[in-house]
């Protein structure tokens, strides 16, 4: 009886999803072609010496110990033609090897004849392998398999290889070997900067937020009354941190975050990187105010989503620690002695609803208590606490 109700729930789902299973994103319509095995060389070729604005690739592999008539060598000589006639020719390269360093495979002649010939060549650091075989021809053309260019796989192995006529696709792909240069390479001069905590020398005096992190319930007031503390400072910090750079993307160090949020310097990276990674996550899926990705060791890529409507500015000192630090951003040892003292998380919140008051031209102590606790959805009792602070400050 119970495998029958589960086969009746799963021919429920198909009708529902229109007799297919359902994906959260949508294809790409496409033509393909099977070019595999002693196919695929003909293709690249063909498609190479055809190409009218550029030519894209994405390789783990290529090998660069060439005689005349390798291959590997007709191949690359195509890229350069293609480059004399006008054609952008993009190469990203992986250099996560264990017999081969990253300087020779930088300095290798053939790659070296590449750049001369003014094709750009990305050298994709060595934090994570690109184990990527891809060719994508005049934002339209993509040909991905197994095939590495090697003469070996050129010309011996069994190789599965695609041709696929697809513009989105294309379009996608390209974005993503960007992306993946871009981060690595972020992710890359930030691991060479002395360790320290939360980008204390990047804090900036004034901040941008949106007034609707303290009008819509769903925000800090969620927050305040789930005594997600930790959570609205590592916010405020992403925030203050994105607008330094001038960006909403950039690589976070979990273990320096957790030192910026003043958990104890005594302890362990995996223990501070686990509680940067959940306030992260809460973030994330409990808030919807960024998207987090996580990687090997000590870094995530942070992306800080718009929210939509009007701004206030908000000075950092007011919310505890000086123009260097928002909130608990220093552990306790290196707190100025005038900061000692945290500030609870309710005056936190009301000093940012008295910066928002004093832009429309009110003062905090002139507006019922009712109108606040209604319009920025804060219990009364929390309040009258928060409003006592004030006053001792």
């Amino acid at each position: 009886m119970k495998s029958k109700i589960v086969l009746a729930v799963f021919i429920l789902t198909l009708t529902i999803t229109g007799g297919g299973f359902c994906f959260g994103e949508e294809f790409h319509s496409a033509q393909v072609r099977d070019i595999s095995d002693r196919e695929y060389e003909k293709a690249v070729i063909e498609l190479i010496d055809n190409a009218k604005e550029s030519v894209v690739l994405g390789m783990y592999y290529i090998s660069t110990q060439l005689e005349t008539n390798n291959p590997v060598k007709l191949l690359l000589n195509d890229l350069i033609e293609a480059k004399k006639r006008g054609v952008q020719v993009k190469i990203y390269l992986n250099t996560k090897f264990p017999d081969v360093s990253y300087e020779e495979l930088v300095g290798d002649d053939e790659f070296k004849r590449l750049e001369d010939a003014g094709c750009e060549v990305y050298f994709i650091p060595q934090g994570r392998r690109l184990h990527d075989k891809v060719v994508i021809v005049d934002r339209r053309y993509v040909v991905e398999g197994s095939m590495n260019w090697s003469i070996i796989a050129l010309r011996n192995n069994f190789e599965s290889a695609t041709l696929i006529d697809s513009p989105g696709l294309s379009e996608e792909k390209i974005a993503r070997l960007e992306k993946i240069y871009r981060t690595q390479k972020e992710k890359e001069e930030d691991g060479k900067r002395e360790r320290r905590p939360l980008y204390v020398d990047s804090i900036i005096e004034r901040i941008e937020i949106k007034k609707a992190l303290l009008e819509d319930e769903r925000y800090f007031s969620r927050m305040l009354k789930a005594s997600d503390r930790r959570v609205m400072d590592l916010y405020l910090i992403l925030a203050a941190y994105s607008q330094k750079l001038g960006k909403d993307e950039f690589f976070l160090n979990l273990e320096d975050a957790g030192l910026g949020l003043g958990l104890p310097v005594s302890w362990d990276d995996e223990s501070l990187r686990r509680q940067v990674i959940k306030a992260l996550r809460t973030l994330e899926y409990r808030y919807k105010l960024v998207k987090a990705e996580f990687y090997h060791a000590t870094d995530a890529h942070i992306t800080v989503l718009p929210i939509l409507g009007e701004s206030v500015t908000i000075e950092t000192n007011i919310l505890g620690s000086g123009r260097t630090q928002l909130s608990s951003a220093l552990p306790r040892t290196l707190r100025p002695r005038s900061h000692d003292k945290e500030i609870p998380q309710r005056l936190k919140y009301l000093l940012m609803i008295k910066a928002l008051l004093e832009k429309e031209g009110k003062d905090l102590s002139l507006v019922p208590q009712k109108e606040i606790v209604r319009r920025f959805h804060i219990a009364e009792r929390t309040l009258e606490k928060a409003l006592a602070d004030l006053k001792k400050r």
